[in-house]
């Protein structure tokens, strides 16, 4: 991924591997399937930790995201990857089968767990929580200028909780929402991001 994803050509990559291009096309039938399996695969699949935490869960699990979406190659290869989707719905489906949804999966069932300790409210929508969980990693990655990093994930952690948190019991008064909390990004005086 040296010369990014749209100056990556199958001849260069037989040439650079020495085999011819039809030797590649065995193995590889795309350019998209060959950078998705040369960038992601080698995703192994992780069991989520339980720590009986949802903070350290959820940290646990952006992570992993960030080990995905943040490597080098990954930064690279996605734009491209995202572009191709729609005309490929072959690719849209190693994507979503390899990728997406494995780690949908992992992070649903960390949320049902916590869901079930209290720490979740009964009427959170568990899929749209997912959505902006992995939405935003992903969005964090295809932003090259902004990092993607553990004090990011550690707000979006806390941004997220604070929306999931079941309120504490009050005797004679119910709430609907936990009182919001301040990010690291407002503390520090960043209020950008």
């Amino acid at each position: 991924m040296q010369v990014g994803y749209t100056g990556l050509s199958m001849e260069a990559v037989a040439a650079r591997a020495g085999v011819t291009k039809p030797t590649i096309y065995l193995r590889f039938p795309t350019k998209p399937v060959l950078v998705f399996e040369a960038v992601f695969g080698k995703t192994k699949s992780k069991a989520m930790p339980d720590t009986g935490n949802l903070h350290d869960d959820l940290n646990q699990a952006y992570s992993w995201a960030v080990d995905e979406f943040a490597a080098p190659e990954a930064r690279v290869a996605l734009p491209g990857l995202l572009t191709e989707i729609a005309a490929n719905p072959e690719l849209a489906q190693l994507i979503r089968s390899r990728l997406i949804e494995p780690e949908y999966g992992r992070v649903h069932g960390l949320l049902e767990r916590a869901r079930g300790r209290g720490d979740v409210r009964d009427s959170a929508d568990l899929t749209l929580v997912i959505d902006a969980f992995l939405g935003t990693a992903l969005a964090r990655a295809l932003v090259v200028d902004r990092p993607i990093d553990r004090a990011f994930g550690d707000d979006l952690v806390d941004l997220l909780i604070n929306g999931l948190a079941a309120p504490p019991p009050t005797p004679g008064r119910q709430r609907d929402r936990p009182s919001s909390r301040v990010t690291r990004a407002q503390r520090s005086g960043d209020r950008d991001t």
